[in-house]
Protein backbone atom coordinates (compact mmCIF):
# COMPACT_ATOMS: atom_id res chain seq x y z
CA UNK A 1 0.00 0.00 0.00
CA UNK A 2 1.16 3.69 -0.80
CA UNK A 3 2.06 5.92 1.89
CA UNK A 4 0.02 8.27 0.89
CA UNK A 5 -2.99 6.02 1.23
CA UNK A 6 -1.98 4.88 4.45
CA UNK A 7 -1.56 8.19 5.31
CA UNK A 8 -5.62 8.91 4.41
CA UNK A 9 -6.23 5.40 6.08
CA UNK A 10 -4.66 6.70 9.67
CA UNK A 11 -6.48 10.17 9.33
CA UNK A 12 -9.85 8.37 9.10
CA UNK A 13 -9.41 5.74 11.72
CA UNK A 14 -8.13 8.33 14.37
CA UNK A 15 -11.37 10.64 13.17
CA UNK A 16 -13.75 7.47 13.79
CA UNK A 17 -11.99 7.05 17.40
CA UNK A 18 -12.47 10.35 18.20
CA UNK A 19 -16.24 10.32 17.52
CA UNK A 20 -16.46 7.22 19.37
CA UNK A 21 -14.94 8.27 22.60
CA UNK A 22 -16.88 11.53 22.17
CA UNK A 23 -19.95 9.91 21.98
CA UNK A 24 -18.98 7.03 24.89
CA UNK A 25 -18.24 10.23 26.70
CA UNK A 26 -21.56 12.06 26.22
CA UNK A 27 -22.99 8.58 27.43
CA UNK A 28 -21.98 8.82 30.65
CA UNK A 29 -23.66 11.26 31.58
CA UNK A 30 -26.41 9.99 29.61
CA UNK A 31 -29.62 7.79 31.00
CA UNK A 32 -28.88 4.20 29.60
CA UNK A 33 -32.15 2.13 30.39
CA UNK A 34 -35.42 3.06 31.28
CA UNK A 35 -37.82 1.00 33.46
CA UNK A 36 -41.73 2.25 33.98
CA UNK A 37 -44.19 0.29 36.31
CA UNK A 38 -47.68 1.14 35.55
CA UNK A 39 -51.05 0.45 37.57
CA UNK A 40 -54.61 1.06 38.11
CA UNK A 41 -53.77 3.09 41.84
CA UNK A 42 -51.19 5.09 39.99
CA UNK A 43 -53.31 6.53 37.44
CA UNK A 44 -51.89 8.46 34.57
CA UNK A 45 -53.10 11.60 35.62
CA UNK A 46 -50.89 11.14 38.73
CA UNK A 47 -48.25 9.44 36.86
CA UNK A 48 -48.12 10.06 33.16
CA UNK A 49 -44.93 7.83 32.62
CA UNK A 50 -45.95 5.29 35.33
CA UNK A 51 -43.57 4.94 37.81
CA UNK A 52 -40.34 5.59 35.80
CA UNK A 53 -36.75 5.22 36.71
CA UNK A 54 -33.64 6.25 34.46
CA UNK A 55 -30.56 3.84 34.90
CA UNK A 56 -27.29 5.78 34.15
CA UNK A 57 -23.41 4.36 34.40
CA UNK A 58 -22.50 6.13 37.80
CA UNK A 59 -26.54 5.70 39.52
CA UNK A 60 -30.08 5.42 39.12
CA UNK A 61 -31.93 8.77 38.90
CA UNK A 62 -35.60 9.72 39.10
CA UNK A 63 -37.46 9.33 35.22
CA UNK A 64 -40.63 11.23 36.30
CA UNK A 65 -40.87 14.90 34.81
CA UNK A 66 -43.56 17.41 36.49
CA UNK A 67 -47.06 17.30 35.27
CA UNK A 68 -48.21 20.09 33.32
CA UNK A 69 -49.67 23.18 35.71
CA UNK A 70 -53.62 22.92 34.74
CA UNK A 71 -56.59 24.85 37.07
CA UNK A 72 -55.97 21.82 39.73
CA UNK A 73 -52.53 20.68 39.79
CA UNK A 74 -49.59 22.43 40.34
CA UNK A 75 -45.69 21.14 40.77
CA UNK A 76 -42.75 22.77 41.92
CA UNK A 77 -41.00 19.76 41.10
CA UNK A 78 -41.43 16.04 39.78
CA UNK A 79 -42.37 13.23 41.90
CA UNK A 80 -39.73 11.18 43.19
CA UNK A 81 -39.90 8.02 40.83
CA UNK A 82 -37.00 6.23 42.75
CA UNK A 83 -38.40 6.44 45.97
CA UNK A 84 -42.03 5.19 44.71
CA UNK A 85 -40.69 2.46 42.87
CA UNK A 86 -38.49 1.26 46.25
CA UNK A 87 -41.73 1.82 48.29
CA UNK A 88 -43.72 -0.56 45.72
CA UNK A 89 -40.88 -3.08 45.94
CA UNK A 90 -40.91 -3.33 49.47
CA UNK A 91 -44.16 -4.75 49.37
CA UNK A 92 -42.81 -8.38 47.86
CA UNK A 93 -39.67 -8.24 49.80
CA UNK A 94 -37.33 -6.43 47.39
CA UNK A 95 -34.08 -4.89 48.23
CA UNK A 96 -33.56 -1.12 47.67
CA UNK A 97 -32.58 -0.26 44.62
CA UNK A 98 -29.65 1.25 45.59
CA UNK A 99 -28.53 -2.09 46.89
CA UNK A 100 -27.99 -3.03 42.99
CA UNK A 101 -24.86 -2.29 41.28
CA UNK A 102 -22.72 -0.46 44.17
CA UNK A 103 -19.52 -1.61 43.22
CA UNK A 104 -19.48 -1.01 39.53
CA UNK A 105 -21.03 2.65 40.20
CA UNK A 106 -18.18 3.66 41.85
CA UNK A 107 -16.05 2.28 39.70
CA UNK A 108 -17.71 3.87 36.19
CA UNK A 109 -15.40 7.34 36.36
CA UNK A 110 -12.04 5.01 36.43
CA UNK A 111 -13.45 2.64 33.84
CA UNK A 112 -14.87 5.17 31.56
CA UNK A 113 -11.12 7.32 31.92
CA UNK A 114 -9.52 4.24 31.29
CA UNK A 115 -11.14 3.17 28.02
CA UNK A 116 -10.54 7.07 27.13
CA UNK A 117 -6.83 6.67 27.48
CA UNK A 118 -6.94 3.40 25.88
CA UNK A 119 -8.86 4.96 22.66
CA UNK A 120 -6.01 7.49 22.93
CA UNK A 121 -3.56 4.68 22.53
CA UNK A 122 -5.30 3.34 19.73
CA UNK A 123 -5.01 6.47 17.68
CA UNK A 124 -0.97 5.98 17.34
CA UNK A 125 0.16 2.48 19.16
CA UNK A 126 1.40 0.16 16.24
CA UNK A 127 2.62 -2.96 18.08
CA UNK A 128 1.19 -6.49 18.86
CA UNK A 129 -2.40 -6.80 20.17
CA UNK A 130 -3.06 -3.18 18.87
CA UNK A 131 -6.67 -4.33 18.85
CA UNK A 132 -6.92 -4.77 22.56
CA UNK A 133 -6.90 -1.04 22.47
CA UNK A 134 -10.19 -0.27 21.01
CA UNK A 135 -12.53 -3.68 22.46
CA UNK A 136 -12.62 -1.42 25.42
CA UNK A 137 -14.92 0.66 23.99
CA UNK A 138 -16.94 -1.88 21.73
CA UNK A 139 -17.45 -4.01 24.60
CA UNK A 140 -19.49 -1.48 26.74
CA UNK A 141 -22.81 -1.61 25.51
CA UNK A 142 -22.56 -5.55 25.69
CA UNK A 143 -21.19 -5.38 29.38
CA UNK A 144 -24.00 -3.00 30.50
CA UNK A 145 -26.94 -5.47 29.62
CA UNK A 146 -25.13 -8.40 31.19
CA UNK A 147 -24.83 -6.47 34.34
CA UNK A 148 -27.74 -5.06 34.32
CA UNK A 149 -29.83 -8.90 33.54
CA UNK A 150 -27.64 -9.99 36.25
CA UNK A 151 -28.64 -7.45 38.78
CA UNK A 152 -32.20 -7.98 37.93
CA UNK A 153 -32.09 -11.63 38.49
CA UNK A 154 -30.53 -11.21 41.77
CA UNK A 155 -33.55 -8.39 43.06
CA UNK A 156 -35.65 -11.32 41.57
CA UNK A 157 -34.31 -13.78 43.46
CA UNK A 158 -33.39 -12.54 46.72
CA UNK A 159 -36.81 -11.33 48.47
CA UNK A 160 -37.39 -10.61 51.73
CA UNK A 161 -39.86 -12.53 53.95
CA UNK A 162 -41.20 -9.19 55.24
CA UNK A 163 -42.72 -8.16 52.32
CA UNK A 164 -46.31 -7.82 52.59
CA UNK A 165 -47.06 -9.44 49.73
CA UNK A 166 -45.53 -13.42 48.52
CA UNK A 167 -44.21 -13.54 45.24
CA UNK A 168 -42.34 -16.50 43.82
CA UNK A 169 -39.02 -15.69 42.92
CA UNK A 170 -38.91 -14.45 39.27
CA UNK A 171 -36.72 -12.92 36.49
CA UNK A 172 -37.98 -9.23 36.16
CA UNK A 173 -37.96 -8.14 32.46
CA UNK A 174 -34.58 -6.98 30.83
CA UNK A 175 -36.41 -5.80 27.86
CA UNK A 176 -39.55 -5.37 26.46
CA UNK A 177 -43.26 -5.38 28.56
CA UNK A 178 -43.72 -7.72 31.37
CA UNK A 179 -46.15 -8.21 34.37
CA UNK A 180 -45.80 -8.65 37.87
CA UNK A 181 -48.88 -8.99 39.92
CA UNK A 182 -51.16 -5.79 39.27
CA UNK A 183 -48.19 -3.70 37.86
CA UNK A 184 -47.64 -3.98 34.19
CA UNK A 185 -43.39 -3.58 33.71
CA UNK A 186 -41.57 -1.64 30.92
CA UNK A 187 -37.71 -1.89 30.55
CA UNK A 188 -35.93 -0.23 27.53
CA UNK A 189 -33.17 1.18 26.51
CA UNK A 190 -32.38 4.94 26.59
CA UNK A 191 -30.65 7.07 24.27
CA UNK A 192 -27.57 6.84 26.11
CA UNK A 193 -27.42 2.66 24.78
CA UNK A 194 -28.00 4.18 21.28
CA UNK A 195 -24.76 6.07 21.85
CA UNK A 196 -22.75 3.13 22.88
CA UNK A 197 -23.67 1.19 20.48
CA UNK A 198 -23.18 4.28 18.13
CA UNK A 199 -19.62 3.96 19.70
CA UNK A 200 -19.29 0.66 19.34
CA UNK A 201 -19.53 0.29 15.70
CA UNK A 202 -17.88 3.16 14.79
CA UNK A 203 -14.95 1.65 16.88
CA UNK A 204 -15.18 -1.73 14.71
CA UNK A 205 -15.32 -0.08 11.38
CA UNK A 206 -12.17 2.12 12.55
CA UNK A 207 -10.38 -1.19 13.78
CA UNK A 208 -10.70 -2.31 10.26
CA UNK A 209 -9.21 0.78 8.91
CA UNK A 210 -6.41 0.17 11.76
CA UNK A 211 -5.75 -3.12 10.13
CA UNK A 212 -5.92 -2.24 6.80
CA UNK A 213 -3.48 0.38 7.14
CA UNK A 214 -0.96 -1.74 9.13
CA UNK A 215 -0.51 -4.44 6.76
Amino acid sequence: MQTQDKGKLTLAFRALTIIAGLLIGAAYFSPIWWVSLKAPNYPEHTFPDGVRIHFHVNGVFNGCSARPATADVYEDEALDCVHEMNVINHFIGMEPIEKGATLEIAAAPYLFGLTGLMLLAFMFYKGPFWWVLPSAGIVIPVAFVVDYSAWLWWFGHNLNPWGAFTVKPFMPTVFGQGKVAQFSTYSYPHYGFGLLLAAALILVLAALLRRKSLR
